[in-house]
């Protein structure tokens, strides 16, 4: 489905002027001898535990770098700026928090982000213009700061009109810069927007390439206010029927009462990387890759764009939040081992040690342009610890991969008699990549 709209951008009132800081409040000091170089865990040395509490770090250094104490205001997604300072995103999915989306102003402590105003959609108020229901946070290569808007509130499972869009911010005003709204053709029709990721170097000002747990794949022209939906309705982006994961050994499933379902979230973690959109359904293992260039291009049919979507494979472990580095790494959070893994995209990572079915750093050709091949990606662990309690969203910034942990099958959608079993803190976490940045 391929729509348009013109958008006239409210200005938003702001009753409340916060203070919001300019610079990150101080870390303490991550281990010099750990930050560098990239470290995943040492295979060789790796222990099975019996039990999921009983084993610590396999892989680089853990660090905390905020804690939230509040037990119905869990994070999701997470983006930090070139000056370190973290923004968090707490989802109203099953509560009608005061912030939706927050900068932390010192190590457990946040406050609304831009404004106060913004959080909460007054009534009579053009929904288009303030936050529903922030899911994702996310910092382009421009360095603009993106709130995506699943425009669902508490106890809503579609989106009301106007309500579902990303928004822009300048991270030096904090004013906006551009709204998307999803039409409501589009977001009407069984959409639940959870991520986003940018490619500012196509067309003339960029796409946006957005995952719907509904299942299906949003591309947005950033010019022309264009809108495409793909993979609607196909096996690729679906949940797998009468998933059961587990979690910290546990069955997984969906509650409502004592009546029982299954887990049916469908598209969910997106990565851009060498040219292609790394994406998986979080109620399965799978994993698949589908080029960018082919994914925007509007001519083509849904047909086409479902035959160039290749199979990964599968991987172990139900999939969360993506992100991917500057030299071809793809990270994956992956709960069902309290783990984050990844996979290299690019040939010139592999030497003679991570030689893959014939393929090392020599093995560039004018077929395969130097990225590995679909069905040779090799997804490896890169750290793991129990403290790592449902990985939801990450990002890379300054030499480090940042990360969420939220407990999520301990909320009380997910348990019996929907009494939740998490326990406070949750957590925000860093960890070295070895210096390595995002991917542009």
């Amino acid at each position: 489905m391929i729509l348009s709209t013109s958008l006239l951008i409210a200005a938003l009132a702001v009753t409340q002027t916060l203070a919001i800081p300019s610079s990150a409040y101080t870390f303490s000091a991550y281990p010099s001898s750990t930050a560098s170089p990239f470290t995943p865990q040492n295979l060789t040395s790796f222990t099975q535990p019996s039990s999921p509490n009983n084993f610590t770090i396999d892989g680089p250094y853990l660090e905390v770098v905020h804690e939230i104490y509040n037990l119905t205001t869990f994070p999701t997604g997470v983006a930090v700026d070139q000056d370190n300072r973290i923004f968090i995103n707490f989802p109203r999915s099953a509560s009608n928090n005061d912030i939706t989306l927050g900068l932390a102003d010192s190590f457990n402590t946040t406050v609304a982000y831009p404004n106060a105003s913004i959080q909460t959609c007054q009534p009579g108020q053009n929904v288009s213009t303030c936050f529903v229901n922030v899911q994702s946070v996310v910092i382009d290569s421009a360095q603009r700061i993106w709130a995506l808007d699943t425009g669902a509130g508490p106890g809503q499972t579609d989106a009301v009109e106007y309500g579902a869009k990303i928004m822009s911010f300048n991270l030096t005003t904090n004013e906006m810069i551009d709204n998307y709204v999803l039409p409501y053709s589009i977001s009407a029709n069984g959409t639940s927007i959870n991520d986003v990721r940018f490619n500012l170097s196509m067309s003339t000002a960029g796409v946006a390439f957005l995952t719907d747990e509904q299942g299906s794949l949003v591309i947005i022209d950033l010019a022309s206010h264009t809108y495409t939906r793909r993979l609607f309705n196909t096996s690729v982006v679906a949940a797998d029927e009468l998933f059961v994961g587990s979690f910290d050994g546990t069955p997984f499933y969906e509650w409502k009462g004592t009546q029982r379902s299954h887990v049916g979230i469908g598209s969910d973690g997106i990565a851009l990387a060498n040219g292609n959109l790394y994406f998986a359904p979080l109620a399965s293992r799978r994993l698949y890759q589908i080029n960018q260039t082919v994914l925007a291009n509007a001519s083509l049919t849904d047909t086409e764009i479902l035959n160039a979507v290749e199979f990964i494979g599968q991987v172990g472990s139900y999939l969360e939040g993506f992100t991917a580095d500057d030299q071809g790494r793809v990270y994956m959070g992956t709960a069902e081992q309290n783990s984050i893994t990844y996979f290299n995209t690019s040939i010139s990572s592999l030497t003679n040690s991570t030689m893959l079915n014939g393929i090392n750093a020599s093995s560039t050709n004018a077929t395969n342009e130097g990225v590995i091949p679909a069905s040779d990606i090799e997804v490896a662990p890169f750290v793991r610890s129990a403290d790592i309690q449902w990985p939801d969203s990450m990002c890379i910034e300054n030499g480090y991969l940042w990360f969420t942990t939220n407990q999520l099958p301990l909320q009380g959608t997910y348990q019996r008699n929907d009494i939740t079993k998490a326990s406070l803190p949750y957590k925000v976490y860093r960890t070295s990549v070895g210096g390595a940045g995002p991917a542009v």
